[in-house]
């Protein structure tokens, strides 16, 4: 009647396991199924259970329309660990973590909750893969998410319960003094690592029920802590005439009711999170593109997340044409994300705003393609300080589907057309020094003319754009000191220039020195060249100055070299400069006397299809500001009129 033999063997099995300390301890023994959509959930021992952590783990499937709620929360330092007991085993987690367990604990009764430091076993990389792809459908099917912000601060407990009471009142009914008391607490309450992680904007933009969020034990509801916010907002900063100090314009004796830009920013990080949650819940999903440009101040433990925290975010057609790989390489992944961009058609104009990997990447982009974007990187978005206040260098090519990548994500290939190749540069001093070095600039611009009338021969139709900007535009990137980049610097500045220009010219055999001027309150106070002085300050501080082979001048970041040929890429809101790169030794090339062609013969290549430029190989170095060129003319007035033919660019 029994199997002897199977008996015996269960038998063993089971005097295995009390042997095996292992089988005993791991909670991760029974692998997760995706097709079922399987996840842990973690069970939360009441408080009447000791004072220990107690939880265990069960394993659900996401199908069966589980109760549940998950936590979201910030790890805090890895090195500092806590022991909780997981399954009658001790388990080594964040003090972070442990903390927000601590708060979490119901008095009576087991809590359901999904946290993902425990719920994935971090150590299996083909269950975190699969389990990433799971993310939308784990936090969007939370009831609730709950938002952990850390630790309560003082005044933290009466601020959550005046926020109940601001949340119903109108503007006119909320007092002065509460409305100071409610905006220093939003101050202090954005310093939280919570808002500044980017795991944690996807885990409150992807809930569909009404998120909770809380300071140690004390909650209330996203949608009140964020429309209390914009009320406060709204009071204090029109109080303030919404004063911000802007780059150039920031000295230890600013007043202090000064808003920072850095702060201000900081604050409307709410802001920010609320309008994603609501472009995700209308939209069913937001662009990949949107996503990384609202996340560019988030931080990541991991880089791989910069791409992978994104997903669950994105409409769910976009999200399948990305894999989730962890064993793959940093570069590989950011690859393939910018080749998902190219394939919605807004390249071009994507990579024009971020500082790329480049020819000669730091050791932690090593493995990038040069026009790979450098994302997590601080100074990601300088390249917008080269960016005109217009349409953009593409002009009628500016809403160009341009661009597409290799299958094994090496190769970019993009059409546009060359400008020229850079025959000088000169890389401006840090800080103030950047003033004194006016009148070189002016020697460049009169050795530019001349280069431009030696060759007017070469391609004449692009001579009268090598003369058409005055060179106290192209310095501050033709854009007003004010008004976000958008608009153009007024002809006002011109005057300015002369003034530091006649200034600069006074004090080069001297001592006297303009940066010196710096803390002298009356040149500070002279309004007469205020603005165009700070314009300078935010553009030519380690920016480089350059001029071309026939006569073009411009603005680029130091990391361009004579040798880097400049050309406009068709949906791009600026030029790139370009490296040609030596196949020979695999490395980029910038040896101008090499490489450099003779502008008759190049301007020949151009008429007779561009043979030369299409079988060589190039690095992406950046973008660049080039004067008289900037409005979309070379494109409308060249291109469209088929005085030049487009060529396809190889770039690596």
């Amino acid at each position: 009647m029994f199997n002897e033999t199977a008996i015996l063997k269960k038998f063993a099995q089971f005097i295995c396991i009390l042997r095996d300390p292992f089988t005993k301890m791991t909670p991760y023994s029974q692998p997760l199924s995706l097709p079922n959509r399987e996840i842990r959930i973690l069970i939360l021992q009441p408080l009447s259970q000791g004072t220990p952590i107690q939880c265990t783990v069960e394993t659900i499937s996401l199908l069966s329309h589980p109760s549940y709620e998950a936590l979201s929360y910030v790890w805090g330092d890895a090195s500092i660990r806590q022991t909780i007991t997981f399954n009658d085993t001790p388990f080594s987690v964040t003090q972070n973590l442990a903390i927000a367990l601590h708060h979490l604990r119901l008095p009576l009764k087991p809590r359901r909750l999904w946290v993902d430091a425990i719920c994935i076993n971090q150590s299996d990389i083909k269950e975190r893969n699969e389990q990433v792809t799971l993310m939308c459908e784990i936090y969007s099917l939370a009831k609730p998410v709950l938002v952990w912000l850390g630790e309560t601060f003082e005044g933290c407990e009466e601020a959550f319960d005046l926020m109940s009471r601001i949340a119903i009142a109108s503007t006119d009914e909320i007092m002065e003094d509460e409305s100071q008391t409610m905006f220093s607490f939003y101050f202090e309450l954005v310093k939280k690592e919570w808002f500044t992680r980017l795991w944690t904007i996807q885990e409150l933009a992807l809930a569909d029920q009404e998120p909770l969020v809380g300071c140690g034990s004390t909650w209330t509801t996203w949608s009140v802590l964020s429309e209390v916010w914009q009320k406060v907002a709204m009071i204090e900063f029109t109080k303030m005439g919404m004063i911000m100090m802007e780059r150039g314009d920031e000295n230890e004796n600013t007043h202090k009711t000064a808003v920072s830009q850095g702060v201000r920013t900081s604050a409307i990080k709410i802001d920010l999170l609320n309008n994603v949650r609501t472009a995700v819940a209308d939209k069913k999903g937001e662009d990949l593109r949107d996503l990384l440009l609202n996340t560019v101040t988030s931080k990541a433990t991991e880089p791989k997340d910069r791409i992978y925290g994104l997903l669950g975010m994105m409409g769910s057609s976009d999200r399948k044409t990305i894999t989730v790989d962890y064993s793959r390489s940093l570069g590989t992944i950011y690859a393939d994300a910018i080749s998902h961009i190219f394939h919605k058609g807004i390249g071009p104009f994507f990579l024009a705003g971020l500082e790329l990997a480049g020819p000669n990447p730091p050791f932690q982009y090593s493995s990038f393609p040069s026009w790979v974007p450098r994302l997590g990187s601080e100074s990601l978005l300088h390249p917008t300080l080269y960016h005109p206040p217009g349409i953009g260098v593409s002009g009628a090519g500016s809403t160009a589907i341009n661009g597409h990548i290799s299958p094994d994500l090496k190769t970019l290939y993009i059409r546009g057309l060359p400008i020229d190749t850079i025959a000088e540069k000169f890389t401006f001093g840090p800080d103030d020094k950047c003033l004194t070095q006016l009148t070189h600039i002016e020697e460049m611009v009169l050795k530019a003319s001349n280069l431009a009338t030696l060759h007017s021969h070469h391609r004449p139709y692009l001579h009268t754009f090598k003369t058409k900007e005055p060179v106290w535009r192209t310095l501050i990137t033709n854009k007003l000191y004010t008004g976000a980049g958008r608009g153009v610097a007024p002809e006002a500045y011109g005057e300015m220039y002369n003034i530091l220009l006649n200034d600069n010219s006074q004090d080069r055999n001297t001592n006297h020195n303009i940066s010196c001027q710096n803390n002298d309150s009356s040149h500070n106070d002279d309004e007469r060249i205020r603005d165009y002085r700070l314009s300078l300050l935010n553009c030519l501080p380690n920016s480089a100055f350059f001029i071309t082979t026939t006569g073009f001048y411009g603005m680029a970041p130091k990391s361009i070299e004579t040798g880097d040929q400049i050309a406009i890429w068709f949906g791009a809101a600026a030029p790139f400069v370009l490296r040609r790169w030596d196949v020979k030794g695999q490395n980029p090339s910038h040896d101008i006397d090499s490489k450099q062609s003779d502008p008759a013969k190049e301007g020949q290549s151009h008429r007779e299809g561009n043979e030369k430029e299409q079988s060589e190989i190039f690095a992406a170095v950046s973008v660049a500001y080039v004067a008289g060129i900037m409005d979309g003319e070379i494109v409308d007035e060249v291109y469209c009129e088929d005085l030049e033919e487009d060529v396809v660019f190889t770039v690596r």
